[in-house]
């Protein structure tokens, strides 16, 4: 390899990190509460915004206790969750991947070992990941219900590493506090012009643009947590 890669796994988020899909998750909230209150669907939409990498039945709940005061039966649950897929099942095949995160895959695939750690149901996110030709970049796909925190236990068990051989990159606090819980260096995405969620000092990159440009930022996770370890 020409760039060495500083680590042996590497675990994604989805949305946001491989597809430009947060957005589109936002509209999906904002979309199943369009009869409410404008201010009451803002909050909707600032809650999700930060508070990305959480599955959406623990969410629909969170909105219907805290945001509009009603205990939301499992059947109201489930009638969200249905409007809500329905929303985006068609559109997400349609949305861009992020910049440069498929000539990463191709570069990484083959020498190190890259799994995918989504808030998505799983049965989605294996569809998804199928019809977007995704899935044989991945060792696992991991979804709904299996929590971040939980995935990223199981994958340092599974594959006998240490925290510091595993680099966790995403773009919401979710997926930030999972790794920093485990001592899993953390890779952040920001896109240009989006607010900044993450605590100073942390690895931040745009976008995959150039591979080159990325395993450099890659190999500074590496070192800023080998060196505060």
């Amino acid at each position: 390899m020409r760039f060495l890669v500083p680590f042996k796994q590497i675990i994604f988020d989805f949305d946001g990190v491989l597809l430009q899909s947060a957005d589109l998750k936002t509209k999906a909230f904002a979309h199943a509460y369009e009869d409410e209150a404008p201010e009451l669907i803002n909050a909707v939409v600032a809650y999700q915004e930060a508070h990305g990498g959480i599955g959406r039945r623990e969410k629909f709940r969170f909105f219907e206790r805290s945001i509009f005061g009603r205990q939301a039966s499992e059947e109201r649950i489930d009638a969200l969750c249905a409007q809500f897929k329905s929303f985006i099942s068609d559109r997400i095949l349609e949305v861009p991947e992020v910049a440069g995160a498929r000539a990463l895959l191709e570069y990484l695939h083959g020498n190190v070992k890259m799994h995918v750690v989504s808030g998505m149901p799983q049965d989605e996110l294996d569809d998804i990941c199928a019809r977007r030709a995704l899935t044989s970049f991945f060792e696992n796909l991991i979804g709904v219900p299996v929590s971040k925190p939980e995935a990223f236990a199981s994958i340092l068990k599974s594959e006998g590493c240490s925290p510091l051989e595993v680099l966790a990159i995403g773009d919401s606090t979710t997926e930030f506090e999972a790794a920093r819980d485990l001592c899993i260096p953390f890779l952040a995405v920001v896109p240009e012009g989006a607010t900044n969620k993450f605590p100073p000092g942390t690895c931040s990159l745009r976008d995959f643009s150039g591979v080159k440009s990325t395993l450099h930022k890659m190999r500074t996770c590496a070192t800023s947590s080998r060196m505060s370890s």
